[in-house]
């Protein structure tokens, strides 16, 4: 019976796969990627140092690349989403808001925000009471800079 080398390097390719599912870390993904290219190669060429250069290279080349989509997918800002729906809802004020010290807090939804002090804001919001309605205007942090809602 004669083996052929390429078998054994799907093998190794489709259980790197089967780790990488179960981990999901993308550690292994490139590994497993270049040992089915090896294998590709391994059809057509029975040279074992082209395999090895072809496995090398690869594997290389793919971490790079998938290390780079990682981070590009990954680590993008994640309060976009959350901003742009808080921004405009209404609350209501839990904790009094006098000064840049004595910081008040308000309500919204079920989630207690800290009310930012912003100076370009400062005759917007003189005075906050427990009570009060707010709208939020904008988002820093985790901080909301709010207005007082006539009624």
């Amino acid at each position: 019976m004669n083996f052929e080398l390429y078998w054994f390097y799907f093998l190794i390719g489709i259980i790197f796969i089967l780790i990488e599912v179960f981990t999901l870390t993308f550690y292994f993904l490139p590994i497993a990627l270049a040992a089915l290219l090896t294998g590709f190669f391994a059809i057509f060429f029975d040279n074992i140092y082209i395999h090895g250069s072809v496995f090398v290279l690869s594997s290389i080349m793919l971490l790079f690349l998938i290390s780079k989509w990682r981070k590009s997918r990954f680590l993008k800002p994640k309060d976009s989403h959350f901003i742009v729906g808080l921004v405009g809802q209404m609350g209501l004020v839990v904790e009094e808001f006098k000064s840049q010290q004595n910081t008040g807090k308000v309500k919204i939804f079920s989630d207690i925000w800290e009310i930012y002090w912003d100076s370009h804001h400062e005759k917007i919001i003189v005075e906050l009471k427990v009570g009060d309605r707010v709208k939020v205007t904008s988002v820093q942090g985790n901080k909301v800079i709010v207005e007082k809602l006539k009624i």
